[in-house]
């Protein structure tokens, strides 16, 4: 019988992060700038190179439930009106 060890990658870096995050580039770069995420890199001007582990941290740190009186097709009747998704949109900016 043959094993085979697999290696797997601890660091990975930001286009990677992000696709393993279901997140743009972006999004995670602003994260980055913001401190959420600490990245190691070797030399000036190197790429950034994030911990696996530090992403699957955040994703444990996020996670939540649905609510039980959430209802995703009450949503959709509601965001069928043109002024409700406008409402809708600058409420998830915090503009609302």
């Amino acid at each position: 019988m043959t094993t085979t060890a697999t290696l797997h990658r601890r660091l990975i870096r930001t286009k990677e992060a992000a696709a393993y995050l279901s997140m743009s580039d972006w999004k995670l770069r602003r994260l980055i700038q913001e401190g959420t995420f600490q990245v190691v890199q070797d030399h000036e001007g190197g790429p950034f190179l994030l911990d696996i582990r530090d992403l699957d941290s955040y994703v444990e740190n996020y996670k939540r439930s649905i609510p039980d009186d959430y209802s995703p097709h009450v949503l959709v009747l509601y965001l069928e009106r043109p002024r409700a998704r406008f409402e809708f949109a600058c409420a998830l900016r915090g503009r609302f």
